[in-house]
């Protein structure tokens, strides 16, 4: 995985939540993510720019349970305001 870092993100932007395909043992069978393709990890707030993610959520993705990954999404919008409002753009 190759993330871009920026000094400085100034833009954000609204997940998409799109399944992404993982190969199942039987048959294939999607998986939720917020990925919206553009990883920047902001330095001040450690978070991805384009998802909101941490590099450490970003990283074990695949490894959550649904539960978990829903949780983490369900925080994604309000994470990616106060980051903003601590930014004071």
């Amino acid at each position: 995985m190759r993330i871009a870092m920026r000094s400085a993100a100034t833009y954000i932007l609204e997940p998409v939540f799109a399944p992404v395909p993982v190969p199942g043992p039987e048959t294939a069978s999607f998986m939720q993510s917020p990925c919206v393709r553009v990883c920047s990890i902001d330095p001040g707030t450690g978070l991805c720019a384009g998802c909101g993610r941490s590099i450490q959520e970003i990283a074990g993705w695949t490894e959550m349970t649904d539960d978990e990954r829903q949780r983490i999404m369900s925080t994604l919008s309000a994470r990616r305001r106060q980051a903003v409002l601590a930014a004071g753009r």
